[in-house]
């Protein structure tokens, strides 16, 4: 939504809006960036909503009985759907779209810094914040370009994935994750249909190979793929691999990166940007905020603030954690009753299979965003299907980090991770600071 706002105001438009964080005096940096580019925010209620409004874009957080929704309705002003605006935008632009399962902030990020690297200039709309566009009144998060390209994520969640038309098409990888596989194969199935010029796809994810496009230019580490990295090398934060004869270096860690990276220069190939370019662009790249964050390392102990939210992400991130210390401690925050609901086995199996026996887990309690969420689930009920030693439920934040205090030695590694609640990069950089403080 802020992505979106963001580019309507740097095209010339009025723009205002609404949050609940806003309200409740959370995540005052990121609501001050809005308001310094311009971007007036209000109470949401309906005294900010008059006639002279063009249209209103709402989220799917967003009820139908939300009172400034039901006032836009009440006097004609057409409501339109975050995912229906974007579509319009994108598909009135020469559009890259960045679809699938885990990735996309990434990869969105990757080929935006590619594509700067070639002055190409795109317009970038993205989930994630891309730190290297960050500064003291931009989030990082959209950048209004001056050519007709418009790179974006696409989000298969609510359906509306089928509403855009690519000319260049990416699917990062397809699991579970708000729809069953078969419901999501079919989705992206259609994307892959709409794409015009370009579809890439990983050509090692197994549910990504059902879809079975003959044409399509694949990215992976077995060697089958049109690109596939080899030679790969991790150092802290830096990892090392070759694609055909060409050195790259990304200044991310793990190798779910080095398959984001692929697909990045899969893309950058496509719309035929020197190979040197494209490692330019990728060694420009400086992650994106949330995603395996380092907030401090001190006395051997390293914090880390991370978005992994689902089974994928959360295997992801342990394997990479896991390269990085001894043993990891990870603070988990489920992101939403409904999710957790979903999600439930799957959770439980990506924790039992990624954490051993010296790691922890530290369950917080399920991440509530208002609303009119069923509430009848609760962290326990996870907890309850993970078989690892050190998993422990705590009623609170300071319980978590008296929890990992108590515990915590050289050469761990501790990661706060969970979506949708901005509090916890707040949360880590506490932690940190309190269990390397010395008395």
């Amino acid at each position: 939504m802020s992505s979106l706002a963001q580019i309507l105001h740097q095209r010339g438009n009025w723009v205002g809006g609404s949050d609940r964080n806003f309200d409740q005096k959370k995540n005052r940096v990121f609501f001050n960036k809005l308001q310094k580019q311009g971007i007036f925010l209000f109470p949401q209620n309906e005294t900010s909503i008059s006639e002279d409004i063009d249209f209103m874009v709402v989220s799917s957080a967003i009820e139908k009985n939300n009172t400034e929704t039901v006032k836009a309705r009440s006097l004609n002003i057409p409501v339109i759907h975050r995912a229906g605006l974007l579509a319009e935008l994108f598909n009135m632009s020469f559009g890259i779209g960045i679809a699938g399962t885990s990735g996309k902030s990434t990869v969105t990020g990757m080929v935006a810094s590619i594509l700067d690297a070639a002055g190409k200039d795109p317009t970038v709309i993205n989930g994630g914040v891309i730190k290297h566009y960050v500064s003291g009144s931009i989030i990082g998060n959209a950048k209004k370009g001056s050519s007709d390209l418009l790179v974006s994520e696409v989000d298969e969640s609510d359906g509306s994935i089928t509403k855009f038309f690519p000319e260049i098409g990416v699917i990062t990888n397809i699991s579970k994750d708000h729809k069953e596989t078969d419901e999501l194969r079919d989705l992206f199935q259609t994307f892959s249909s709409n794409t015009s010029k370009h579809f890439i796809m990983n050509g090692d994810c197994p549910e990504s190979g059902k879809i079975g496009l003959q044409n399509a230019v694949t990215f992976g580490l077995n060697k089958t793929n049109c690109f596939s990295a080899k030679k790969i090398e991790s150092c802290g934060n830096e990892t090392r691999f070759q694609v055909e004869e060409t050195s790259f270096i990304i200044n991310v860690p793990g190798t779910h990166n080095v398959y984001n990276a692929l697909a990045s220069i899969a893309v950058g190939r496509a719309l035929d940007v020197p190979m040197e370019t494209v490692k330019k662009g990728l060694v420009l790249f400086r992650g994106i905020k949330r995603r395996l964050d380092i907030v401090g390392q001190k006395n051997s102990i390293i914090v880390i603030d991370d978005f992994a939210h689902n089974p994928d992400k959360i295997t992801a991130s342990i394997s990479t954690l896991k390269q990085m210390g001894k043993r990891v401690f990870v603070v988990f925050q489920p992101h939403g009753y409904g999710p957790t609901r979903f999600l439930l086995k799957e959770l439980a199996r990506a924790f039992n299979s990624a954490l051993s026996l010296p790691d922890f887990l530290i369950c917080l309690d399920i991440y509530d965003a208002g609303g009119t969420a069923d509430r009848n689930i609760s962290s326990m009920d996870l907890l309850s299907r993970v078989n690892v030693p050190g998993a422990l439920y705590v009623k609170d934040r300071k319980e978590a980090v008296m929890a990992v205090k108590k515990r915590v030695q050289p050469g761990d590694v501790i990661a706060v991770m969970g979506a949708r609640d901005d509090t916890l990069s707040d949360f880590a950089g506490k932690l940190f600071r309190e269990i390397t403080k010395t008395d």
